[in-house]
């Protein structure tokens, strides 16, 4: 297939960019994969909203969905400059609209569906009324217009802010991302030793039982894996 010119889709271009390989081997999370590919199959309510801690995997869980995933194109909306560019936050809802609309007009030239995800959900929910009304019919027709959603947040910011909003609520799929287990930690870890030729230095395996116990104890507050790859 010819490669597509983005600039002729000027508002998608600027606030978005293809969903980055995973740095490292994404193992674990299966279920909360084939829950998202099983939304995305559906021709209504197509579109999830991952609620997990900061650290518990969310980003990574969208990277392994796109890997695995060749039928679709993925996208990351960049919300922080989007928000940063804007003097006026009434005009968010058009430059929502905007690129819901290139991205759709983009899917059919590609031939296949694209999958727009949004980090940091709540922060439009907070900053724009108008931007959340605009996006409950882009919500109700992505299936028909080549588009899957992924919203992403945490638990606390969705009862704050999402929550409130039934009518939002009722067009999302909840897949909730639990911090990963000590036995997929430890997984993680051995495979990240690993892959940066550092396993040598350790005397046993030990060492990552010993990482994730301290972490849960001392750092209660991150989830995992992230406090976890961050002390080893």
């Amino acid at each position: 297939m010819a490669e597509i010119n983005l600039k002729d889709y000027p508002t998608l271009d600027k606030y978005t960019h293809p969903v980055k390989k995973p740095e490292r081997e994404i193992v674990g999370r299966d279920a909360e994969k084939k829950s998202i590919f099983a939304s995305f199959l559906r021709p209504e309510l197509c579109n999830v909203i991952l609620l997990g801690g900061a650290g518990s995997g969310k980003t990574a869980l969208v990277q392994s969905c796109m890997m695995e995933d060749t039928k679709r194109h993925y996208r990351e909306v960049d919300l922080s400059k989007m928000i940063s560019e804007l003097d006026d936050m009434d005009k968010l809802a058009n430059l929502i609209k905007m690129m819901f609309a290139e991205a759709s007009k983009y899917s059919r030239e590609m031939g296949k569906e694209v999958v727009m995800f949004i980090d940091e959900f709540h922060q439009i929910i907070h900053l724009s009324k108008a931007a959340v009304e605009a996006l409950k019919p882009i919500l109700a027709d992505s299936g028909t217009r080549g588009l899957r959603i992924i919203f992403a947040t945490t638990f606390e910011e969705f009862e704050e802010f999402v929550k409130p909003n039934q009518a939002l609520v009722e067009r999302l799929e909840r897949i909730n991302i639990r911090g990963a287990s000590k036995e997929l930690v430890i997984k993680i870890l051995k495979g990240m030793s690993e892959r940066y030729e550092v396993d040598h230095l350790f005397y046993n395996d030990s060492i990552y039982e010993l990482i994730y116990d301290y972490t849960n104890r001392y750092i209660p507050a991150n989830s995992q894996p992230r406090k976890s790859i961050l002390v080893l």
